[in-house]
């Protein structure tokens, strides 16, 4: 086998996000017709402008580079003199359920680590830190005993163990990730009492901006990252039904939420609770012709699969091209195709690779899908637009619709236009397109 085929598989993992100075890096700004980062920068200026705090909801479909981008805003953040406190909640958390106590424990987390790790930071004053650590003793019993054992036996890496503090809400949200009935029994203890989970993240933050001033002068900005691994509804219920209770917080705040969300929500609206920001995809075709390529979106995309891949692994230019037009301008998607395609060949990535791995990948996304989805994505397809109910956000959930450029329409993933669901399903929308258009 060709050592540069091993080479470029550990080259392309679709579930690496990258940070700055990251070789592999290209910029997708000018073919996805928006500055995410800048458009931050200026919310956050914004905000302090009128002595308040910026609390940002960022929609994006998954896979679409949103922690890449989290990674630029955090960069500039830190030049410009902000102490940016980062997690990625489905990893720290329970990984299956959500809820807003879960965030505040993570924020706190967050706090106490930072302060007690940051060279240029004093630690917490005990006298604040413990006000925190007594309430959280007494409305949930939990035994410094007990958070020890779960901690030690728990394998994870838990975030901020090094403080009374930091153990203490570590161990609290493992137990959240256990099966047993204290899971429950935290979550209901904290939720009970909202407004005093507030009071403690803002007691903290009061004194975290006083020891930071000068080091740190812009102030904290909270990014819990990955929300939009849970389901819609769940994060609906965390985020924006406590988003009264979110946006009181006394710092900058990013939550990555799911896509789907912007599309008639179960409950409240993303734009009426917080300031909404979308990272859409590359458009690798124009609106309303899929007969045609859209030449920046390619180029971008074909360079972001040659700073992985040598151009001489490919058997054809042309071969490259075709992943960068089937991966529906989804970054994730697009190094998926490559490394299946790599997973395929012995000395050069050729059409029949190519063809294997599209094959692989369009499966796994089919599996999901019912005729009555393949129905309503041929309408997309000749209208790009979807409708705003259920289905219509299980599409964008799962990426079988895509939302592209800020101007906003809605395309179906390239990888689903072979299957013979869709062809019928588009037959079928196109004649009755016709009919009502003669109609009219």
């Amino acid at each position: 086998m060709n050592p540069l085929i091993i080479e470029a598989i550990g080259h392309c993992n679709p579930d690496e996000p990258l940070t700055p100075g990251d070789p592999r890096w290209c910029d997708f700004d000018p073919a996805r017709g928006t500055n995410l980062h800048d458009r931050i920068a200026r919310r956050l200026s914004g905000a302090e402008a009128e002595q308040k705090f910026s609390h940002i909801a960022l929609a994006g479909h998954r896979g679409c580079g949103k922690s890449t981008e989290l990674a630029r805003v955090m960069d500039q953040a830190r030049a410009e003199g902000y102490l940016p406190l980062y997690t990625v909640v489905n990893e720290q958390a329970d990984p299956n359920e959500i809820g807003f106590g879960d965030l505040f424990l993570l924020m706190l987390r967050l706090l106490d680590e930072a302060f007690d790790s940051d060279p240029r930071l004093k630690p917490l004053p005990l006298k604040s830190v413990k006000i925190v650590t007594d309430w959280f003793q007494e409305v949930t019993h939990v035994e410094e005993k007990e958070v020890e054992r779960i901690i030690e036996f728990s394998g994870d890496a838990a975030l901020g163990i090094n403080t009374p503090l930091g153990k203490l809400l570590s161990g609290l949200s493992l137990l959240r990730k256990t099966t047993g009935s204290q899971r429950e029994q935290v979550k209901d203890a904290v939720e009970k009492y909202p407004d005093q989970l507030r009071q403690n993240l803002n007691l903290l933050l009061t004194d975290a901006r006083r020891i930071s001033a000068k080091a740190y002068p812009r102030g904290i900005i909270f990014i819990l990252d990955n929300l939009d691994r849970y389901p819609p509804e769940m994060i609906s219920q965390a985020v924006l039904t406590n988003a009264d209770l979110l946006n009181d917080i006394d710092a900058h705040t990013i939550f990555v939420l799911p896509i789907s969300l912007l599309y008639n929500p179960p409950g409240e609206t993303v734009e009426d609770r917080y300031e909404p920001e979308t990272l859409p995809m590359l458009p690798v075709y124009p609106r309303g012709n899929t007969y045609a390529i859209q030449e920046k979106s390619i180029e971008a995309l074909l360079q972001a699969i040659y700073l992985r891949v040598d151009k001489n692994l490919f058997a054809d230019p042309s071969i490259a091209v075709r992943l960068a037009h089937l991966s529906g301008g989804c970054p994730r998607d697009l190094l998926r195709l490559l490394k299946e395609a790599l997973l395929e060949s012995n000395q050069a990535i050729d059409e029949r690779a190519v063809n294997r791995a599209a094959s692989l990948v369009r499966g796994e996304m089919a599996r999901k899908l019912t005729l009555r989805h393949y129905s309503l994505l041929a309408r997309t397809h000749l209208e790009a637009t979807i409708n705003p109910d259920e289905d219509g956000r299980f599409l964008l959930y799962r990426r079988a619709a895509l939302e592209y450029e800020t101007e906003r329409w809605i395309g179906v993933h390239p990888l689903l236009w072979d299957t013979p669901e869709f062809k019928a399903a588009l037959e079928s929308a196109r004649r009755e397109h016709g009919t009502v258009l003669r109609a009219a």
